[in-house]
């Protein structure tokens, strides 16, 4: 059963060109130096360019509610504004409306009173 696993498993590691005959500690020493060379690169060039991205992107966001969030609150306020005066005046349109047909039912009565003197 082992036999069969290592076949199975290099013919998994083949490439085309030619198959690996390395062996697991070979794999090993070869994937360490490779996190050692990837340790000692140098990253600080590639943090402080995104770090100044990031800072930018920041400034950006910054801008962009500035110059649109802002006035969208501003607008919305005046907007609901808008709508209690509107609300307020249909009231009060209502209560003169109101008024008129009280007022116009009063001189029909007042008329049919004046006509039967």
């Amino acid at each position: 059963a082992a036999n069969e696993d290592a076949i199975k498993l290099n013919e998994t590691l083949r490439t085309k060109d030619e198959t690996l005959e390395k062996s697991l500690p070979q794999l090993q020493s070869e994937a360490d130096r490779m996190i050692a060379e990837l340790r000692s690169r140098k990253l600080n060039m590639q943090e402080r360019i995104a770090q100044d991205e990031l800072k930018n992107a920041e400034d950006l966001l910054d801008k962009v509610k500035k110059l649109f969030g802002e006035p969208s609150e501003k607008n919305e306020d005046l907007k609901n504004e808008v709508w209690d005066k509107l609300a307020n005046y249909h009231t009060k349109v209502d209560d003169a409306r109101d008024l008129l047909r009280e007022a116009t039912s009063k001189i029909r009565e007042a008329d049919r009173l004046s006509a039967v003197n």
